[in-house]
């Protein structure tokens, strides 16, 4: 297991699409599309943070809701449907279909911007996955889950 995965665009981009850990590119973030794993099966890393860390996933959910109205009023207009029926129905999507569809998007953007260190410098996350690969393999010192005394 390689700590530091180095991806290019095109790959973080098919990992955000695929709801892929931030730190291994390779660990599903969701069990199922309604249910978030607390770490990833592959590296252990932890994606909640505590309470409150997901709130600012609201914002990104917003902006991808937005998206999927946008694009379904550019489909219906192209239909010809009545501006509206294009009203109607893009509240019906931001609504209803937006965010069933939006949220796990929404929390994997929000874990990928946190991990790229656009919120912090990303220290923290790079010592925790080297802590947890190492009690993986045996090494090192105690983990996070021994009391320490």
């Amino acid at each position: 297991m390689a700590l530091d995965v180095q991806m290019t665009a095109m790959g973080k981009a098919k990992g955000l699409l695929r709801l892929r850990c931030p730190a291994c590119w390779q660990g599903a973030m969701f069990a199922h599309p309604l249910k978030m794993n607390e770490l990833c099966p592959h590296c252990n890393y932890q994606f909640d943070k505590g309470n409150g860390y997901f709130v600012g996933a609201m914002y990104s959910s917003y902006t991808l809701s937005l998206g999927v109205s946008v694009a379904v009023a550019a489909l219906l207009w192209w239909l010809g449907w009545s501006p509206w029926a294009i009203v109607a129905a893009c509240s019906a999507a931001v609504v209803l279909v937006g965010p069933a569809l939006v949220f796990p998007y929404s929390r994997v953007l929000w874990v990928w911007v946190e991990r790229e260190g656009w919120l912090h410098d990303g220290t923290e996350d790079n010592a925790t996955l080297r802590r947890n690969y190492l009690a993986q393999r045996g090494e090192g010192g105690p983990s996070d889950k021994q009391p320490k005394a």
